[in-house]
C-alpha cells in the first residue's frame, strides 16, 4: 500500500483534490464541502470514517498539491 494516494470520499470527484472546508465547531452531521470548488463531499462523520477505513490513523503521509499520499504504514 506504500505510495498510494488516499481517495474515496476525501478526494473531490469534481476537481480531484483533497481540500476540505471544515468548520472549527464541526459535529458528526456537519456538511463538508471542497475548499477548491465548493462541492458537497459528505458529512464530517462520513469523511472521518472513510479516512480511518483507509488507514489514515496509521502511517506517515505527505500532502502534495491537494492530495494525501501514504509514505509508510
Amino acid at each position: 500500500m506504500a505510495g498510494e494516494y488516499l481517495d474515496h470520499k476525501l478526494e473531490c470527484p469534481f476537481c480531484g483534490t483533497i481540500r476540505l472546508q471544515i468548520p472549527a465547531d464541526a459535529q458528526p452531521a456537519t456538511p463538508i464541502h471542497c475548499a477548491e470548488c465548493g462541492k458537497y463531499l459528505g458529512t464530517w462523520d462520513e469523511l472521518q470514517s472513510d479516512f480511518e477505513m483507509q488507514g489514515g490513523t496509521d502511517g506517515v503521509f505527505r500532502l502534495d498539491k491537494g492530495r494525501i499520499q501514504r509514505l509508510s504504514q
